[in-house]
């Protein structure tokens, strides 16, 4: 029996509906995100793939001269940098991320749509920079991975990698902000019943996804900064020559790059466990080894990036350590490829194009992952590290397993996106040509690389034994490029002619096939209850309950009392923060201070404009308020707590790399410059405006806003009181001989000590904000929760300096402190 939908009268069109231009400029409805998100990582698609056509056109033949050195480092780095951060991580994690994610765990947004707009406007001006690199004649040309020191000044100069590192920085604010609201939102936005045993295993595997990137993004941004410090100030973080080492570039970099596989490939294992049971007819086999498989892969992923400089000479204690590691997380990889099998066994197999996908992933991934197996050994990695097998290994683990996943997804859930079918015939067009295609481009290049054909060249001679199959890859290359086109023309052809698909064509378990396709701007009328695991398919299908669940004489899922619908109201200020974002990064690459000046004060004002945006801002959330499900934390409160947590691994990096660096300065002034007794006294007046913080926090909670004012002012007047202090020392050791450039560690001391301070700046600027509202009376007694948050984000910050000021001032003297 199906279960009836409620609608109510002011809110029942489409989320397509209606808006215009405007519309999509200000929408902050996940589902219209989602679809932005889908159409540019499509777009992107198509032009990392023409990226590739023409690196396989130059390696058709011997001594190919059709393109240049220069322009194919260049092309070869975009293509690999596009595809990864612009095409499968949006599109698992964004797209299907977006759209998907809200609909399993029943809520009608995400815990923060304005912030979701925001990670998307980032994203689009980040990738745009990134490829204005193309107009500018200055395309990055150094490899997706940049290994130092070929990055450095010296040895790429012009804008070239200028493009590539601020891009990215830009690109990863959007991925942190993505990843801090769909934690808040599963953890805390789930509909009533849903425990973390109930969700669906798509849900499962972005929880441990978003984990992922809170932890692994961090690294990643501390050596783009260092890199683009040693680029535009003469810092040395990466010179070999002044006491640097580009090893540091290596593990700050793979610390992000291997817990990104399977940031990518995460979704990938989601969609499979969403896809194979409904089109075999059979429930979800192993759910529980699936979870923990799933946490099991995130925990391991953290701890192999090593596995890729077996080359480097970490000594043997290291390679055996990752060696270890690396064979370990075959294991969970293993469980997840088994338990899909196993799900397949005995079932009643509907052959659509989506299951077709499906199956081929898992032939295509288990590829892949065997031939990364080998790497765990350190003496076959240093015979394949720069040869194409592992040019195959990677295509076979993240284009023949995550987007064969991706297209699976696209045709399976397509009908909710759009509420029309994917055509059968297209589809599996579509599908022979991707795999005959992927594999007459890949496979041979597992020979190539054991032949001894090395990555990252643009020409080789003839007469080596490489002519034969690399003509035959770039074949399947074109082939490749036509299945892709088949989507293209088939998303198009049915996107107006395509058959009705109806609200649940496939008969789907998750509650995402409960509700119209395409979905209302509000998703549920009535938010969904569940009582037990794939509760919606039980109340369809009441004979597949076990025993114990018919017992209970409960439904599978019941539906929530009426209660008013709140649809978040459009916003221009995403929009406008990222354009004032993207301004600030082409302002620095343009050495034009103004720029950066300007693009600043749009970020500043259109923060301050998002945060007062609400009426409610500040103020908490009632308990009964819709969609709240009772005993949460407030979604705000959570979400500076995880954002809190991911600064932490920044400044970890930051302080780790001090911790190497400090002591390996061969001349010029050391540690012993630093004066205790000034930085002791600017240290007890940072810790003693916590204490007024506690106490504005106090006052404000108890609806006295003239004393919450007041210590809201002492604290920004302790806060500003510690960066003169900074400032005057900074002054002091400049006028000494300790400059940013003198040796490393002024480099590290000035990098860590000036972050920490560029986070007080923000707190004091945030606590001024709010001492204005505060004067003009817009912080009631209900709405402390603003101070609060403000409190958080101010005792950590005092905390970070406690560890700072203890390793740097006063363990100064104690070697590699």
């Amino acid at each position: 029996m199906a279960v009836a939908v409620e609608t109510v009268e002011h809110a029942e069109k489409s989320y397509l509906e209606g808006g215009g231009l405007w519309g999509w400029l200000t929408t902050v409805d996940h589902k219209r995100i989602a679809v932005m998100y889908g159409v540019t990582a499509l777009f992107f698609f198509l032009v990392g793939g023409v990226e590739a056509l023409l690196i396989r056109i130059q390696l058709a033949v011997p001594n190919n001269t059709f393109l240049g050195a220069d322009t194919y480092n260049g092309l070869f780095t975009m293509h690999g940098t596009t595809m990864i951060f612009l095409v499968v991580m949006p599109l698992g994690l964004a797209f299907f991320g977006n759209f998907i994610l809200p609909l399993h765990l029943g809520c009608r947004d995400v815990a923060f749509p304005r912030l979701n707009a925001l990670s998307y406007w980032i994203f689009l001006f980040g990738a745009l920079l990134l490829h204005a690199s193309f107009l500018a004649h200055a395309l990055p040309d150094a490899g997706w991975y940049a290994y130092a020191p070929l990055t450095e000044r010296y040895y790429t100069p012009g804008a070239n990698m200028d493009f590539w590192v601020v891009g990215l920085l830009i690109l990863g604010i959007s991925t942190l902000l993505t990843g801090i609201n769909f934690f808040v939102t599963i953890v805390n936005m789930r509909c009533p019943g849903m425990t973390y045993m109930r969700m669906p295993m798509f849900v499962w595997n972005i929880l441990v996804l978003v984990v992922l990137v809170l932890i692994a993004f961090p690294p990643l941004t501390v050596a783009l900064i260092l890199l683009l410090m040693d680029r535009s100030f003469g810092t040395h973080f990466y010179l070999t020559t002044t006491g640097g080492t580009p090893v540091l570039w290596q593990h700050l970099f793979w610390l992000f790059g291997h817990p990104e596989v399977y940031i990518m490939a995460l979704p990938a294992f989601g969609i499979m466990s969403e896809v194979v049971p409904v089109f075999v007819r059979k429930p979800l086999f192993g759910y529980t080894m699936l979870a923990y498989s799933t946490v099991l892969i995130g925990f391991l992923s953290y701890g192999v990036w090593g596995h890729h400089m077996f080359p480097v000479g970490m000594g043997p204690a290291a390679d055996s350590a990752f060696a270890l590691s690396s064979m370990l997380i075959a294991i969970p990889t293993g469980i997840k490829i088994f338990t899909w099998t196993a799900n397949i066994y005995g079932g009643s197999l509907q052959m659509r194009t989506a299951f077709y996908f499906a199956l081929a992933f898992i032939i295509e991934f288990t590829m892949g992952g065997l031939s990364g197996i080998m790497h765990a050994a350190p003496p076959v990695d240093l015979q394949q590290n720069d040869s194409y097998f592992v040019v195959a290994h990677f295509h076979y683990v993240l284009f023949g397993g995550t987007a064969f996943a991706l297209f699976a997804a696209t045709y399976y859930w397509w009908p909710k996106i759009a509420g029309r079918l994917l055509d059968e015939r297209l589809g599996k067009l579509n599908f022979w040509l991707v795999v005959i295609g992927f594999n007459l481009t890949f496979f041979p290049m597992h020979f190539l690389g054991v032949w001894g054909m090395p990555r990252r060249i643009y020409r080789y001679p003839a007469g080596l034994g490489w002519d034969g199959l690399n003509l035959l890859a770039t074949v399947g290359a074109f082939i490749l490029g036509l299945g892709v086109l088949a989507l293209v023309v088939n998303v198009l052809w049915t996107h107006r002619r395509g058959a009705r698909a109806g609200d649940d064509p496939w008969d789907g378990r998750g509650l995402e096939w409960a509700i119209p396709s395409p979905p209302p701007e509000f998703n549920f009328a009535r938010l969904p209850i569940l009582n037990m695991r794939d509760g919606f398919y039980k109340v369809k299908h009441p004979e597949t309950m076990s025993e114990a669940e018919t017992r209970s004489r409960r439904p599978g899922m019941e539906l929530a009392p009426p209660e008013p619908v709140h649809v978040p109201p459009p916003s221009f200020f995403p929009f406008v923060l990222a354009a004032g974002l993207a301004l600030t990064g082409v302002g620095f690459m343009a050495s034009r201070v103004g720029i950066v000046g300007l693009g600043l004060g749009v970020v500043c004002l259109a923060m301050i404009g998002m945060g007062f945006e609400h009426p409610r801002y500040g103020e908490a959330e009632a308990p009964d308020a819709p969609g709240i499900v009772p005993g949460r934390f407030d979604n705000r409160k959570v979400g500076i707590w995880t954002f809190i947590g991911s600064e932490s691994v920044f400044f970890g990096s930051l302080i780790a790399t001090y911790l190497v660096y400090h002591g390996q300065s061969a001349t010029g002034p050391t540690a012993e410059i630093l004066e205790l007794a000034l930085t002791s006294t600017t240290t007890f007046i940072l810790l003693t405006s916590s204490l007024f913080m506690v106490l504005a926090l106090s006052a404000a909670e108890r609806g006295r806003e003239g004393a919450a004012l007041g210590w809201l002012l002492g604290t920004a007047v302790l806060g500003s009181i510690f960066l003169l202090g900074q400032v005057y020392e900074f002054d002091k050791f400049y006028t000494e001989g300790l400059t940013l450039q003198t040796n490393l560690f002024g480099q590290t001391f000035y990098t860590l000590v000036g972050f920490h301070g560029a986070h007080v700046t923000v707190g004091v600027l945030w606590l001024l904000v709010l001492a204005v509202a505060m004067w003009r009376r817009r912080l009631p007694r209900r709405r402390a929760l603003a101070v609060e948050l403000a409190a958080l984000y101010w005792h950590f910050v005092d905390i970070v300096w406690v560890v700072i000021f203890t390793l740097v001032y006063l363990m100064k003297g104690v070697p590699n402190a």
